[in-house]
């Protein structure tokens, strides 16, 4: 910055984008959206048992991304940081786009998808039609059934909590948790950009505080969905899998790629000639410190994961790393180790890359790509050996790869629209001027 900004450099009502300015990339987003949304409805009714892990693979993957909007509007209001006010509203918009996935996530919810993907669930089925023609319950039938195979003790030992119902009762079941995964979510998001938009009324510092103390109330909430959601959707692919760091896992993929997309989202932005004197090269290098951060504590966290499972030696543990380090995967695993901590290191180490956008672009596409491979990794692995299909299922990838395009696509193409209902910076926060002229 040549000059210190103020509010008066500043338009008065922020700035609006105009989706024209960046029609290309809607529609071209549109399109692939549209076109992986209607080779995926013919997948669901043709192939469903492997189309059912192409789905939750593209819906877990822009989960994450979603969670990581969440997690980053909730820091910096608790942490009373000020240099994210210039980017807080692309957090927001990204956050609130949580109900829209839940729709498209709800095909997760059908006996006829979530059956090839949980096998619990099909022992339970049994087990509740055992116990309709002999009496009993559904538990003391899973007893009985563990009595004739030994590896089914687990799964009754988790029955207080691996359990499903058609009516959403009891309310701890794992449909019940999956709505509630949404709505927690979409509360907090929708609480957090309401309190925003009402400082664009009046410009009362009043309910930065009130978002403050939102934030720090709901935190521990915010990290309990997304735990629960992660041993969900994911561990219980294998319900005899367990890992207590796994929720810790998943959530610093979700801060870490998710702040590439802020970057890429900045940047796009600013190339169109929006947020020029609200987002400098300061707030790349405060953005890129965070990326590098994540990308040591994810690999942290992921190597204590290996390393304990490794250690323990336990089978119901080793498993998950077995299965992918059999045949193709095993190469897959390699890369993840370069591709998703070496490379990122060493390109993020110097400071001054990571004041150059057109560096930082470049960076970021590899961030998510990487991202996109972590999380194929963890859930496709299990298709082939849960289906009976073998390690790795010929032609499913083009399943994958329509199911990314139509959910990914699609949130893509409503996330960057969604930009121009409000302005593109909360432009009446008190702390703006402070944020737009951050040095560090």
């Amino acid at each position: 910055m040549s000059h210190h900004v103020s509010f008066n450099d500043l338009p008065q009502g922020g700035e609006k984008f105009e989706p024209a300015k960046g029609a290309k990339v809607l529609n071209a987003l549109g399109g692939v959206g549209l076109l992986g949304l209607i080779a995926s409805a013919v997948f669901f009714f043709t192939k469903t048992d492997t189309f059912a892990y192409s789905w939750l693979f593209a819906i877990f993957f822009t989960f994450t991304f979603i969670v990581g909007g969440v997690f980053w509007i909730m820091l910096h209001a608790a942490s009373n940081s000020s240099w994210g006010v210039s980017l807080r509203r692309i957090w927001e918009n990204l956050a609130n786009k949580i109900l829209i996935l839940g729709v498209l996530a709800s095909p997760l919810l059908l006996p006829a998808v979530n059956r090839h993907l949980y096998e619990w669930m099909g022992h339970h089925d049994r087990a509740a039609h055992q116990a309709a023609e002999h009496g009993g319950t559904v538990k003391e039938a899973l007893h009985h059934m563990s009595e004739s195979d030994p590896h089914m003790h687990i799964l009754y030992a988790k029955f207080g909590y691996l359990n499903i119902s058609k009516h959403f009762i009891p309310p701890f079941s794992w449909q019940t948790r999956f709505v509630l995964y949404f709505l927690i979510l979409g509360y907090i998001a929708r609480q957090m950009r309401g309190m925003s938009l009402k400082q664009e009324q009046d410009g009362d510092i009043k309910h930065t505080i009130k978002a403050r103390l939102f934030s720090c109330r709901w935190l521990l909430f915010f990290a309990l969905t997304v735990t629960f959601a992660a041993v969900d959707w994911l561990m219980g692919l294998d319900y005899s899998w367990f890992s207590t760091m796994w929720g810790v896992y998943i959530f610093s993929g979700c801060a870490w790629a998710s702040m590439a997309l802020t970057i890429l989202t900045v940047t796009w932005l600013r190339s169109l000639g929006y947020l020029q004197k609200v987002v400098t090269d300061e707030h790349y290098h405060l953005m890129g410190k965070l990326l590098f951060a994540f990308t040591v504590f994810w690999a942290y966290i992921a190597f204590s994961q290996y390393f304990l499972i490794w250690y323990a030696n336990i089978t119901e543990e080793t498993r998950f790393y077995l299965t992918r380090n059999t045949e193709a995967w095993r190469g897959v695993s390699v890369f993840i180790v370069i591709g998703h901590f070496i490379a990122p290191f060493l390109a993020l180490l110097s400071q001054g890359r990571k004041k150059k956008p057109t560096v930082m672009v470049w960076v970021c596409v590899w961030v998510i790509f990487m991202h996109l491979v972590d999380m194929y990794w963890n859930v496709i692995p299990e298709r082939g050996p849960s289906l009976g299909i073998g390690w790795w299922v010929d032609g499913a990838w083009i399943q994958d790869l329509a199911a990314l395009c139509g959910v990914a696509g699609t949130m893509a193409y409503i996330f960057l629209r969604n930009l121009s209902k409000y302005s593109l910076y909360p432009w009446r926060d008190p702390r703006l001027i402070e944020s737009v002229n951050v040095l560090n």
